[in-house]
């Protein structure tokens, strides 16, 4: 992903997981990195939640300061179709932390949004309303032979 310059974020990592949440800094995973996804039926919504993990490296010059974030679900044309994930977080300098030494801010939400036809959808990670990055996932109707 891109790397941060001392005076703007960077989006670190962003993946669909089957389920994924950060507890005490560390990320964890089951069933992460996928890029296809099979709904019962279309329009509709997959037969159970799956999850978005991000992680948004801030430089030293940026911590102690609030940024808005969202993620959002959009469709092959960019229309956002769903928002994910929406608020605000800030990260500070802990005690004894080098000069100069950026953090990484980490979320993980679940997702269970309404796919109204089968096509290449996008995550999009926005901070402050800025297009950070995004990861994209194909959608498809799972046949009878496929939902069992």
């Amino acid at each position: 992903m891109a790397t941060p310059t001392p005076d703007s974020i960077a989006l670190d990592y962003m993946l669909v997981a089957d389920s994924a949440q950060v507890l005490d800094g560390k990320l964890f995973i089951l069933g992460g990195g996928w890029d296809r996804l099979l709904v019962p039926e279309l329009p509709g919504r997959p037969a159970l939640p799956f999850s978005v993990a991000v992680g948004i490296v801030i430089p030293w010059d940026l911590t102690n300061r609030t940024f808005a974030f969202s993620l959002e679900l959009a469709d092959a044309d960019g229309a956002v179709i769903d928002d994910l994930v929406a608020g605000e977080f800030e990260v500070g300098r802990p005690p004894g932390l080098r000069p100069g030494t950026s953090q990484r801010f980490q979320i993980a939400g679940p997702a269970g949004p309404e796919f109204p036809e089968e096509g290449r959808y996008v995550v999009q990670c926005r901070v402050n309303g800025e297009l950070l990055g995004h990861t994209a996932i194909e959608v498809g109707a799972a046949g009878p032979q496929q939902q069992a």
